[in-house]
């Protein structure tokens, strides 16, 4: 009994249930790509755009302390010093860090071609977690 119910369903389903698809797109109206909205339009999202400025260096006023993992000797005691002094109008205001020994101010002239300064947005640094973003392994 359940199968021939089942069968009876699915023939049903199939064939739908005696409308034709030309007329129910007709009843569906015409509907253009200038009259929806895009939805990229709508939403913002300000990390996205953030990422797409600055590509591969490492913004100095608002990336936290996991990007400086990338080059050695930044991280994560002269990583912590930047963002602690941040932001930054320019790349080579890195050198004028209050307390930074000789060896951290070479390793930062090392490196300054791998850095970019772009204005602070707050997505990203609000809250104070770019020194502890809460990434643990």
């Amino acid at each position: 009994m359940w199968v021939f119910i089942g069968f009876i369903s699915v023939i049903i389903f199939w064939f739908g249930f005696g409308f034709h698809q030309s007329a129910i797109a007709q009843l569906m109206g015409h509907k253009t790509v200038e009259n929806s909205y895009v939805l990229s339009d709508i939403i913002r999202n300000p990390v996205e755009e953030k990422m797409g400025e600055v590509s591969f260096k490492i913004d100095l006023n608002n990336s936290n302390v996991m990007a400086f993992r990338r080059y050695r000797g930044l991280y994560p005691t002269l990583a912590r010093k930047i963002i602690k002094n941040a932001p930054f109008n320019t790349v080579e205001e890195v050198l004028d860090i209050p307390e930074l020994s000789d060896r951290e101010i070479d390793v930062l002239k090392a490196n300054l071609d791998h850095f970019v300064v772009t204005p602070s947005e707050p997505a990203l640094i609000e809250g104070g977690d770019r020194v502890n973003p809460g990434i643990y392994r």
